[in-house]
């Protein structure tokens, strides 16, 4: 089956008419912007004294707890660098807001609340069960987009350019048809367009919730239009280079959103996971929690997602300042600083 090319539908306050039920016009009003919030002073204390307690016990606990966490995403270290590669700061370089951001801990929670998001949209996530058996390599896909979202940000421009390559190319055979009988493609540019703004807004509510340095509003809007560049490469026809435009294209997508089948057992293995080993289960719960708080208004409705109290919040905050201290750069940042020789 050839991909499937869609026409992109007006925003839902223009495609409805005007004869339908009052109460049913309501539900299609404009969303009010939303902007992610920031931490609570609770969660802010949260994460001093997770902080703290890392920086202690770093030796003692290292060890175990990134080994049971490990297939969320690469260690630290380097990955080689090329000769060729040497004094490329690739799309993005160590001024941007993006090198920043994708250095925080909070991209942990990021990854995961993105998989729900993208879930809502019912052919995006038949692709995913359809084709990859998500529950049994939920943890394969986690740490290979991880792989695909770091490497863009730090790698050459070269690199950059075949790993959005080789997305491309793995979305090929991803094709099919959805239980309800509509056909879908990965490669479709209604779905690249969905999982990339997906994507940069769980890691902006992410940053802007549990990093060190969280983004400003102004930083949103520049990570947006830098990260743009990624959806162009990958087949986004009009990628966002706004926090607005990207949430007026959550807002032309919304009325496809829903909770099918595929989207409520994954919502259902997210709430207790078979592969987390005992030990990293507490873990796992605090950054569940946690990536349940950055989720969009729509998302939360959708889901019946109640909002974490704020001793989840804080113990997410304080996981991810213990985890800023247990290790060391990512694979891809190494290997970016030495690239640039911005190490000692």
């Amino acid at each position: 089956m050839a991909p499937v090319a869609t026409t992109r539908s007006a925003a839902p306050a223009r495609r409805r008419t005007p004869g339908i039920h009052p109460a049913a016009a309501r539900l299609w009003e404009p969303e009010p912007e939303w902007v992610p919030a920031t931490p609570s002073s609770a969660e802010l204390v949260g994460g001093i004294a997770g902080g703290v307690f890392g920086a202690l016990a770093a030796p003692l606990i290292a060890g175990p707890i990134l080994g049971g966490m490990s297939a969320l995403g690469p260690g630290p270290g380097s990955r080689p660098v090329d000769a060729d590669e040497m004094g490329d700061p690739g799309w993005f370089g160590p001024d941007s807001v993006a090198w920043r951001v994708h250095s925080d801990p909070s991209l942990l929670v990021a990854g995961i609340a993105a998989f729900p998001l993208q879930a809502l949209h019912p052919l995006a996530m038949a692709g995913v069960a359809e084709h990859s058996a998500f529950s049994d390599d939920f943890m394969g896909r986690t740490r290979r987009t991880g792989e695909f979202v770091q490497g863009v940000v730090y790698s050459s421009t070269a690199r950059a350019e075949r790993l959005c390559r080789m997305v491309r190319k793995v979305h090929e055979p991803v094709v099919g048809t959805a239980p309800d009988g509509r056909p879908y493609a990965a490669n479709d540019p209604e779905l690249l367009d969905w999982v990339h703004i997906a994507e940069y807004l769980a890691i902006a509510a992410a940053n802007r919730r549990f990093a060190l340095h969280p983004m400003t509003r102004d930083e949103l809007d520049r990570y947006i239009a830098e990260v743009a560049v990624v959806g162009e490469h990958t087949g986004v026809e009009a990628p966002p280079r706004s926090w607005a435009e990207l949430l007026a294209s959550l807002e032309r997508h919304r009325p496809n959103l829903a909770v099918a089948e595929y989207a409520a057992a994954g919502i259902a293995f997210l709430d207790d996971p078979p592969i987390i080993p005992g030990p990293a289960k507490p873990v796992w719960r605090s950054m569940w929690s946690g990536a349940k708080a950055c989720l969009p208004p729509v998302g939360r409705r959708l889901l019946d997602v109640p909002p974490p109290s704020t001793a989840e919040l804080a113990t997410c905050r304080a996981t991810l300042r213990l985890f800023d201290n247990l290790g060391g750069d990512g694979p891809d940042l190494a290997a970016a600083k030495i690239r640039l020789g911005l190490t000692p």
